[in-house]
């Protein structure tokens, strides 16, 4: 490739000739000081850099970045402010961060210290990283006449700490060439044998693709607009992954080998033409997803759908517009471009994983730095779903407390369980892919030191972290004053001699009542749990019991819950039965617990022990009553 050709290239990507003047700019600085230096490769640096400004154009990438690839590596050359000369600040600010030269990969962990090395250069901008994964694929494309063991190392890096990267930025194209060709260096005879399939039945699947475009054009004409419809096979190291993780599998077992893409001129067209392919072809259970409606959280959106032919092959086909299919291949790179996407903001979400990751760098965190990168970029990934249909994505192993912080801070704060596909779960439950999540919240909840145990993700690490420190510097005058699961409605029926100052608490192991008789036991926090006397649990810590009483008179509101069978009127009649007693009522609810089952919730305002002990017993009496608990 020459200058000319490579400034073409860029106007057929739409660059404007204000930007190709710059890249002219770029190109004849970097002519002059890296034309006649060479690379372990045999080309020049120069030639060697024009190409990853072609690949970065190709991503769509802003106009600085491109120049920073063009310029890449030129720092060794040219003094600073030479380039400051020539280049703004945010130019110079990229082509300045230093190059990370070897780095041995065997693993996760070390990838993960790997990558810390490389995140310590792109503190001040992340798009270096982009400059940075364009020259790693140039690199692997000239990598030939290397030493065998040099290319080794080179794929392995590349495959263990780059591809990663470059999928969590949503950068497609390149992070399937990077695979691919790590793949065909590290292994090429697997690399081969799958290559040679595809090259075998190339000229049957062209043919089934040319059956299936022929119909799709069929139908849709006077229905809907097609821009587009290409094949769109899957990429080998995505097949060599599958075979060599899941035992038994064949290349002939892979039904979505063949696939077709079409790209169409509008949302509603994406759901027309979807409708016109299941009435015209078998679809496939199971494989319909739908992403424009519940979009994966790194913004990709499309349909998908797999169908079968009369001939029984099985095709995937995807479907999307334009701009979806753009934004789709190009990734983070081409984020300026769509300022009707809001895409600054859109950016900042996209690249929050990382800005997380780097805080704990700043921050001086090298061990959970390196936790972090291995669960959030190297680590397999699932994908969940709000009640509402938003796609949360997730680590691999992460818990309904990770959940939880996905979809606000404030929401994983307070969340005290949840409901997984309708079922109760603790927040330590582990979630699996597919999963519809529903947080359950408490306003008094506060977030706990062992949270950090329970959650995997650096997110939810890093918001539990920082709400214990705010409640830490909360001074500790009274434990109640801090502590918001102790209620005053609870302290407000029962006292302690012994401990008057501590709060109580009514056991919901066995819901004392006021007409029981109670025991204490003092927890390591200084706080009473109150529990019958005959209560299981008091009764295996008899050597911590210590005495409690029921006040005879109060002076804070009660609140209490009566569980009974749901039937029309139980409100009705258990309020009335409450006021018979003399008793204000200052708060009345229900909410219903499962099928036939209903719980009332009731604030009052007692005069004295005797009538509260009046109301249990007539509220036990009242039809369909089951059990009552004092708080």
């Amino acid at each position: 490739m020459n200058i000319e050709d490579f400034l073409q290239f860029c106007k057929e990507q739409e660059y404007t000739a204000q930007a190709r003047a710059l890249f002219r700019q770029a190109i004849q600085l970097a002519e002059n000081y890296l034309g006649k230096k060479k690379r372990l490769a045999g080309d020049t640096f120069f030639i060697h850099n024009l190409r990853v400004g072609k690949i970065l154009a190709e991503s769509k990438s802003e106009p600085s970045v491109v120049v920073a690839g063009l310029l890449h590596g030129i720092c060794t050359f040219v003094p600073i402010e030479k380039l400051k000369q020539q280049f703004d600040e945010e130019i110079v600010t990229l082509i300045q961060q230093d190059e990370i030269k070897h780095i041995k990969s065997a693993n996760n962990q070390v990838a993960a210290e790997a990558l810390r090395k490389i995140l310590l250069t792109t503190l001040k901008d992340v798009r270096v990283i982009f400059v940075k994964l364009a020259v790693k694929l140039d690199n692997l494309r000239t990598i030939e006449p290397l030493p065998e063991d040099e290319q080794k190392r080179i794929a392995q890096e590349i495959l263990d700490v780059y591809a990663p990267l470059a999928y969590r930025l949503g950068l497609e194209k390149v992070r399937t060439a990077l695979e691919d060709l790590s793949l065909r260096i590290l292994h090429p005879r697997k690399y081969h044998e799958i290559a040679n399939f595809f090259e075998a039945s190339k000229e049957e699947r062209q043919e089934t693709i040319h059956e299936i475009v022929k119909k799709i054009n069929t139908f849709a004409e006077g229905n809907l607009k097609i821009i587009n419809i290409k094949g769109r096979p899957k990429h080998i190291y995505s097949i060599y992954k599958n075979i060599t993780t899941k035992k038994g599998r064949r290349l002939t077992d892979f039904h979505d080998l063949l696939g077709i893409r079409v790209i169409v001129s509008s949302i509603k067209d994406c759901y027309v033409l979807l409708g016109l392919l299941h009435e015209t072809f078998k679809p496939i259970q199971g494989r319909l997803k739908d992403y424009i409606a519940t979009p994966k959280e790194n913004f990709y959106r499309s349909l998908h759908t797999g169908i079968e032919l009369s001939d029984g092959k099985k095709v995937e086909i995807q479907i999307r517009t334009q701009e979806m299919d753009e934004f789709a291949e190009e990734g983070l790179a081409a984020h300026w471009r769509y300022k009707n996407l809001k895409s600054d903001q859109i950016f900042e979400k996209k690249i929050s994983w990382l800005r997380n990751i780097l805080e704990l760098q700043k921050e001086g965190k090298h061990k959970e730095f390196l936790q972090a990168a291995e669960v959030d970029i190297f680590g397999d990934k699932i994908y969940c779903y709000t009640p509402k249909g938003d796609v949360k994505e997730l680590p691999k192993n992460a818990t309904l407390l990770d959940f939880a912080f996905t979809v606000h801070e404030e929401v994983g704060n307070k969340a005290v369980g949840g409901r997984v596909n309708g079922k109760f779960v603790p927040l330590k439950a582990k979630l699996v892919v597919g999963d519809i999540v529903e947080i359950i919240t408490n306003k008094r909840q506060r977030p706990r030191r062992g949270w950090l145990k329970i959650v995997r993700s650096s997110r939810a690490r890093q918001k539990i972290r920082k709400s214990l420190k705010q409640y830490e510097t909360i001074a500790p005058l009274h434990y109640r004053l801090w502590k918001p699961t102790v209620k005053d409605e609870q302290a407000a029926l029962v006292g302690s001699e012994a401990f008057p100052k501590a709060a109580c608490i009514l056991a919901k192991c066995c819901s004392p009542l006021p007409d029981e008789k109670i025991v204490g036991i003092l927890t390591k926090r200084r706080v009473v749990s109150v529990h019958k006397e005959d209560c299981r649990l008091a009764q295996k810590e008899t050597e911590r019991w210590v005495p409690v009483h029921w006040k005879e008179t109060f002076s804070q509101k009660i609140k209490f819950h009566v569980q009974a069978k749901e039937r029309s009127g139980l409100l009705a009649e258990l309020l009335h039965t409450i006021a018979q007693v003399g008793f204000e009522v200052k708060e009345a609810k229900v909410k219903f617990i499962d099928a036939g089952n209903a719980q009332c919730s009731f604030l009052v305002v007692p005069r004295d022990l005797t009538l509260v002990k009046k109301m249990v017993e007539r509220l036990k009496n009242v039809r369909g009553v089951v059990k009552l608990i004092f708080e």
